[in-house]
């Protein structure tokens, strides 16, 4: 049998729930305007002969990506 307090606790976790929602939506869009951004700058570090000597934080980079796109 549920207390009263699990009775409440529920009854705000499922009142909640539209909230958390949209909130996890707005997130993942977030996620992917970054992903996106960090993806064009890799590319372009890439291909710019003067950023190797970033070549560790590229390769920090591209690890990030990958690892976001569940890769």
């Amino acid at each position: 049998m549920l207390h009263n307090v699990d009775v409440d606790a529920n009854a705000r976790l499922i009142a909640a729930a539209p909230d958390t929602a949209a909130e996890r939506d707005r997130l993942r869009e977030v996620n992917r305007e970054l992903l996106r951004s960090l993806d064009f700058l890799v590319q372009a570090a890439e291909c710019e002969p003067s950023m190797s000597i970033y070549k560790a934080h590229i390769a920090q980079a591209n690890a990030a990506i990958a690892k976001a796109k569940g890769k």
